[in-house]
């Protein structure tokens, strides 16, 4: 009697181990598919973002590509659009690079204001300005290259590179320089204080104007009258544009894409994308 109660007792217990092996097992697969079911919904997330984000950049570039309103005399430098799709909402807002100073073309005066007003040491700037003009006629073979237009700095962080430049002075930089616009001018009137009163040879009338043009003192006809006496200003615009894009999903997830885009009316392709990165992604 006692061994058959005895054995009833240890299939119980053998029972009940087994019962809590397969409740672990089924605690683990439950997180598990889990796991599985939220990493795919994840990548569907992240390919879906990317198309919104595509769609996005296609109809600011179409605007771009379509040229200035009736009555109106160019693209604005600044664009803004909006799109909803059943995915979800892509913003894009795109700048035109003619608003930066280009680190491979522009003149040694914008150079020179860039430099000081992101903080380089005063008796370093002329020596730095003409290392990086310099280094502009220069190609990656160290052999000279007269009279070129070769993109030498791929990126504006190269300069970190440069002795003489910190890494504070190198991340300002960032606001202010370009290597994709192309031009030897920029737009003076789109630049901030600081760097217009860093720029040497910039004559006071040029800020004067900007200033009361700012104040809605001067039409803009008047200020480009006076600009147009500047030879590091410029009226054109750069093919290039910088963007940032936000896409939002039914879902609630969302990511933010940053990155240039060129865009040519003689061009084949609408456009297309020089860089391209996500800065962040959202969940909500």
């Amino acid at each position: 009697m006692k061994s058959s109660a005895s054995r009833r007792g240890a299939i119980l217990v053998s029972v009940l181990w087994i019962m809590i092996f397969l409740g672990f097992l089924a605690v683990i697969l439950r997180v598990q598919t889990t796991g599985v079911v939220a990493g795919v919904r994840l990548t569907e997330d992240k390919a879906s973002a990317r198309i919104l984000a595509e769609a996005g950049l296609a109809m600011v570039a179409a605007e771009i590509r379509a040229g200035p309103p009736d009555g109106v005399e160019k693209v604005s430098d600044r664009i803004s659009s909006e799109i909803t799709l059943p995915a979800g909402v892509a913003s894009v807002s795109a700048t035109n690079e003619a608003l930066r100073i280009d680190l491979n073309t522009a003149e040694r005066p914008l150079i020179v204001g860039a430099l000081r007003a992101a903080g380089a040491a005063s008796v370093a700037v002329e020596e730095l300005a003409t290392r990086i003009i310099n280094r502009r006629s220069q190609p990656s073979d160290g052999q000279p290259q007269p009279g070129s237009n070769k993109r030498v700095f791929q990126t504006v962080s190269e300069l970190a590179a440069f002795p003489g430049i910190t890494p504070n002075v190198a991340i300002a930089l960032e606001r202010y320089l370009t290597v994709s616009s192309g031009l030897i001018g920029v737009r003076l009137e789109a630049l901030d204080e600081r760097l217009l009163s860093a720029i040497p040879n910039l004559p006071s009338s040029a800020r004067s104007a900007i200033a009361q043009y700012d104040a809605g003192r001067i039409s803009r006809e008047q200020l480009e009258g006076v600009l147009a006496g500047v030879s590091f200003n410029t009226s054109g615009q750069a093919q290039t544009w910088r963007f940032e894009l936000t896409t939002t999903l039914q879902s609630g997830y969302s990511e933010n894409f940053e990155g240039l885009i060129l865009v040519s009316a003689t061009d084949e392709k609408p456009y297309r994308v020089l860089d391209w990165h996500r800065s962040t992604t959202e969940f909500e």
